[in-house]
């Protein structure tokens, strides 16, 4: 856990390391957002088929 950690905080010093953290947290939020909106067409249309 502290390697982790460690490796975090070096990210975050350097400039490169904040857009990776930031590129890698705006991609795997808009993935997220995709599969939600996927699971809720997939529902309504489930739930309107009765």
């Amino acid at each position: 856990m502290k390697l982790l950690k460690n490796f975090k905080f070096e990210l975050q010093k350097n400039k490169y390391g904040r857009y990776l953290l930031l590129g890698s947290f705006t991609f795997f939020f808009i993935k997220g957002l995709i599969w939600l909106g996927v699971f809720i067409a997939a529902g309504l249309g489930i739930v309107s088929s009765f």
